[in-house]
This record gives C-alpha cells, structure tokens and sequence, in this order.
C-alpha cells in the first residue's frame, strides 16, 4: 500500500509533464523506487515556480507545509496526514556561493524522458555529482559510486571519460569517492573563465549568495528540544529514534547535548583531564554524590548555572542560527526536581526561580513509566524514588505549561512506537 508521499509523488509529476524541469540526482529509474527518506530536486525556471506552488498547496492530503525563498531556489517541506515527509528544492541556478557551474540550458540539453520523469543523461548526472561534491570539499557519496560501478562498463567508460576530456583531469571510480584539493582547484579554474561566470555575473551572484546567507541565519529555523525522565524510563532510546528521524526523515542537522551546554567542562576535569572526567561521569551511578555542604552546593550550582547563562548563547549562534536542531540529554529542570543527580543540595525553589534567565527551548518532553516497569529496565533507583521523582517532574511541568509559552508535555512512555508518533506530530509543529 502506498503513503500520502509516495501517491503525491506520481500524481505531482503527471501534473508538471509540460513543463520544462529536469529532476536531478535521479537514479532510481522509477518513481516508485525513490526511497522514503530521500528528498526530490528539481532544476526549473524561476517564473514556473507559481504553478508548481499551486499544485503543491491543493495537493490532497497535505497536513501541513513549509517554504522557504531564497534568490536560487525555494524549498517546500511537506508534512501529510499519515506521518510521512517530503522535501522538494526547487534549483533555478545549479551555483556554488558565486559560481554557476553547470547551466540550465546544458543540463536541459541533456534532459530526455524516462518512465514518465524528465531527467538528464548519465554522463551529466556523473559531472553534476562530482562538481557539487568536489565544490563542497566532500568526495561522491557511496550510494552513486554504486550506481555508476553498476553501468555496463563500455558506457562507465563513455562517462568517465567525457568528464576527463572536458576538464583535463585523471579521475576514476576508484578515487571519485575521496575529496581532491587539486581537483577543486582545477574546477574552480576553469569555471571562473567560463563566459556564463563573467565579471557582471559573478558580482550579481556574489550579493546573492550573500543576501541568502544573511537571511538563512535572521530566519533562524534550529530549534532547541529536550528529553528529560528518571533512570529506566527509556528516555536515551527515545532520544536516538528522535535523532534519526530529524537526521533521515526531516533532513535536519542534529546536534546532541548531555544535560548542558558544556561551555565550561566538568568540574572534576581539573582533577582528573577532560577525557577521564567524562569516563567517570559515564561510569559513576546516579545520585551516589555523598556532599552535604550547603556552600559546596552553592558553589557547584552557581558554577554549572553560568554554564547555562553564557552556553546558551554560544549555542545559539554556533547551532541554531545554522538551522541545527539541538537535542539536550536531560536539561536545567534536573536541577529543580533531582539535584542529588548533580550533587547539589539547594532549596528547589531557588533553582525553579533562577530558570527564568535560562533559554526555554521550544519542545520539553518529560519520559515516565510506572516504577515496576522501570525497576525491570535499571535497577538504579528505588521505587519510592521513582514515584516521587515522577510526581516532582509532572507537577513542574504543569507548572510551567501554565507559566510559559513553550510546550512542556509529559509523555507516558511505554510502547515505543506510540511514544515517538507522538514526539513526531510535535516535531511537525515547529519544523
């Protein structure tokens, strides 16, 4: 049976068959065979992006959808009814910050048709992927190599060799996979006395890039989200699956944070090196701290709590304006609700008063179970502990649902795929 993605798919292309486009990267052969997690790019001309627009919109179940315009191409983010995603990019320059490096009007030279899609030949679809790569400083991914290596090898030779003919260059399938400095180099020469990159252009695209940069970092799309719950509740489990589904099926950059932001090391890392200290960290039991001073506790806190004051800016810039979505291990509500974790013994209501000058990410789960579930998982915490950890941690974020405009939502955790189509319709929400 088919998803709301897949039938949008096949209907989407029927209603662009007139079009002038070419869809790029395709080497599946039918449309039918695009993996679920792949996004679909369309090289097109700027002023049939309205029609496309329109189709999109009244496309039949269609949840929810996302776009963003930028000078040379615009992006659709596709949520449906069923829980599945699609990404579009719609190219109208296929350009590198200020250098176009293959024109519309070659590669739709090369386009032919193919079960129904239009797409370009195999010796272009091999120069696209190797300039794209090369100019990003990156080697051909493996899923292409495979493709190619698949070619009859008459025609892997044709398009090999078509591509060492046109830029003077030595390259093979064997060393296609790798980033080659002195290829990049050769490529960014002979594109920057191409006529189509002269003097006029490369000034226009110069501000473009520019321009599109500025406003990819004020719109600033990363997003701060945190996974919070006692030992046993299965919150790491959930936080991986939560991981590889922004990675894979949203297309999102992912960074995973434990507890904090971590501008300031572990403090037993004076002690011990930053690489002992985390091993001790990883290895030591929760809540086995044995401190009782109130001083030592006010010290510690004040020290972790300008962690949170000062990272969260640093965090900011160097992740969310770059578009990451920022998954945090446990966050500051630790501090309120379990400080013995941290070996800090302070009144809660200090740590609950003091949160109003930390960052509110927009997404807080808090993962629970019933204590005779979680005892079966780890057996790290009574059940007393359990239970009263589990009441603290719901009471705060009822308090904070009420108080704040960010979501703060408990989440019953105990068949797996149930917990993550909840944490996934969220997700769809501030995506």
């Amino acid at each position: 049976m088919i998803n709301n993605r897949q039938e949008f798919i096949k209907l989407f292309f029927e209603e662009i068959a007139e079009l002038d486009y070419t869809l790029l990267k395709f080497t599946e052969g039918e449309l039918s065979k695009i993996d679920d997690n792949s996004d679909l790019d369309l090289l097109l001309e700027k002023p049939t992006l309205p029609f496309l627009n329109s189709i999109i919109r009244n496309a039949e179940n269609l949840e929810s959808m996302d776009v963003s315009n930028l000078e040379s191409m615009s992006q659709f983010f596709l949520f449906f009814k069923d829980g599945s995603f699609l990404q579009i990019d719609c190219l109208f320059k296929l350009i590198r910050k200020n250098l176009i490096y293959l024109t519309n009007e070659y590669v739709f030279a090369n386009t032919k048709n193919i079960n129904g899609v239009k797409t370009y030949s195999p010796t272009v679809l091999f120069e696209h992927i190797v300039l794209f790569h090369q100019l990003n400083n990156d080697g051909m991914p493996s899923k292409y190599v495979k493709y190619f290596e698949s070619l009859p090898e008459a025609q892997l030779f044709e398009v090999i060799d078509s591509f060492n003919k046109k830029y003077n260059w030595d390259l093979s399938i064997s060393n296609v996979n790798k980033e080659d400095p002195g290829l990049n180099e050769t490529l960014v020469s002979y594109l920057d006395h191409q006529p189509f990159n002269g003097f006029s252009t490369k000034i226009k695209s110069t501000f473009n890039y520019f321009k599109d940069t500025f406003l990819n970092l004020i719109s600033c799309k990363g997003k701060v989200i945190t996974f919070s719950g006692v030992d046993g509740a299965g919150k790491s489990t959930i936080l991986a699956e939560t991981q590889e589904m922004l990675e894979k099926k949203f297309r999102k950059k992912v960074i995973v944070l434990r507890h904090r932001p971590s501008l300031l090391p572990i403090l037993s890392s004076v002690q011990y090196g930053k690489k002992g200290a985390e091993k001790r960290a990883a290895e030591k039991m929760p809540r086995q701290g044995n401190n009782k001073s109130s001083l030592g506790s006010f010290l510690r806190f004040a020290y972790y709590y300008t962690d949170y004051l000062f990272g969260q800016w640093y965090i900011f810039f160097r992740y969310q304006m770059f578009n990451y979505i920022v998954l945090y291990d446990r966050y500051y509500f630790d501090f309120i609700v379990d400080g013995k974790r941290s070996n800090i013994i302070l009144d809660s209501r200090i740590t609950k008063l003091l949160y109003r000058f930390v960052h509110k990410p927009k997404l807080n789960f808090f993962l629970y179970a019933p204590s005779q579930i979680i005892l079966k998982r780890k057996k790290e915490l009574s059940a007393k502990d359990i239970d009263s950890l589990t009441t603290n941690y719901q009471d705060l974020f009822a308090n904070f649902s009420d108080k704040y405009d960010q979501k703060y939502l408990p989440i019953k955790n105990i068949d797996k795929e149930v917990t993550l189509d909840y944490i996934q319709k969220e997700l769809q929400n501030i995506l």
